[in-house]
């Protein structure tokens, strides 16, 4: 018996690294069948996505990809992923899986593209899901590793093009956010120097090029264009992009809804509540009260109605934690324009400061009342 196990053990063992030298860059028909997966995991199609996640595992056994890609099934599945949820669980450990694999091409070969592309990754989405659901402390056991491999990006980028992702990341906002955020410039200041013009460049070429990271690329730009460059146009035209490709995805909606809200688009808006109507979970559900409660106020003047409206998106984001911290700060800029058309200006500042709380968006917390326009 106990020869058997050897053996079986020294199968599976001998197949994983037979199978860890496959390389999907040489592979255009791995890479076509990753897009579709990619597709179907964004748009909600589950089961479409499960099935060429399970085919790509077969092909590939032992390979980081399949499993990458697994963890993003599993994130979407269960949108909005907490911490709190089981599947919270299930993810994390796939992610780790990721890493694992990745080391295996690594191991002889630090600078193997894809073994330095599924580790890096691999701990980047887990940092995002930790981040967006306010546990960035679970962050920091990663942050150099994530910081070697991002330099190594750029050496690999010209072979690699999924590493113009990050490279464009790191060009941007090693600029961009010491500017914003000043107490973090004696922090950043000895990192490497970046470009943030380059950096605009090679995310809208990760947007044209890339298949693993072409939707992170496209959502990234959106949020460059809102929160530093202060262009809700093109930040709507990234938005509407996401919403055009992916329609089931409620994550995008939402983004898009909240552009056009402030741009004061309200038609776009109605046709994009329609469409998403049928969608009775609780995200969703926030979503709409917050577009009932900015139109109610906007376009009606229905200044109860707004208030009530924006209380319960609120009560509604408290549920999801930080992860919904944006509509929770757009529920109290609206109650501080409510209470501002009020002469209430205590309260209006009370909320106005809860709003500055949960965000840093200036589309957000300069947004004037109706009758201030």
């Amino acid at each position: 018996m106990k020869q058997v196990l050897t053996a079986l053990v020294g199968v599976i063992l001998s197949t994983t690294v037979a199978s860890s030298q496959i390389s999907y860059l040489d592979r255009p028909d791995l890479l076509e069948k990753v897009e579709h997966c990619l597709q179907h995991t964004y748009g909600f199609s589950f089961g479409e996505a499960r099935s060429i996640q399970r085919e790509l595992s077969h092909l590939t056994p032992g390979h980081p990809a399949p499993v990458f890609l697994e963890a993003l099934i599993v994130y979407w599945e269960n949108f909005p992923l907490l911490p709190s949820e089981e599947a919270s669980k299930e993810f994390t450990s796939l992610m780790d899986l990721t890493i694992d694999l990745a080391k295996t091409h690594t191991k002889n070969d630090q600078f193997d593209m894809e073994g330095v592309f599924f580790d890096l990754y691999g701990r980047a989405f887990k940092a995002m899901f930790w981040a967006d659901n306010g546990r960035s402390g679970k962050v920091i056991p990663d942050l150099g590793t994530m910081y070697r491999h991002t330099k190594k990006g750029f050496e690999l980028q010209e072979q690699f093009v999924e590493f113009y992702f990050s490279t464009g990341l790191y060009n941007y906002y090693i600029e961009a956010y010491p500017k914003a955020h000043p107490a973090y410039k004696p922090l950043l200041s000895f990192m490497h120097k970046g470009d943030r013009d380059l950096g605009l460049k090679q995310l809208n070429y990760a947007i044209e090029h890339t298949v693993f990271l072409k939707v992170e690329s496209i959502f990234f730009m959106s949020l460059i264009q809102l929160n530093y460059e202060e262009d809700l146009n093109t930040a709507s035209m990234y938005a509407e992009k996401l919403v055009r490709d992916y329609p089931g995805n409620i994550y995008f909606q939402g983004h898009l809804i909240n552009i056009l809200l402030h741009q004061h688009r309200f038609d776009r808006v109605r046709d994009l509540l329609l469409e998403t109507a049928q969608q009775e979970d609780r995200y969703s559900e926030m979503i709409r009260t917050l577009a009932s409660a900015f139109m109610a106020e906007n376009m009606q003047d229905l200044n109860y109605q707004a208030g009530t409206a924006y209380m319960l998106t609120i009560e509604m984001a408290d549920t999801f934690g930080p992860f919904a911290d944006i509509y929770k700060a757009m529920g109290y800029m609206g109650l501080s324009r409510m209470n501002e058309k009020m002469d209430l200006q205590n309260e209006a500042d009370k909320y106005a400061r809860k709003a500055s709380h949960f965000t840093s968006y200036s589309f957000i917390l300069e947004e004037q009342s109706s009758g201030s326009r």
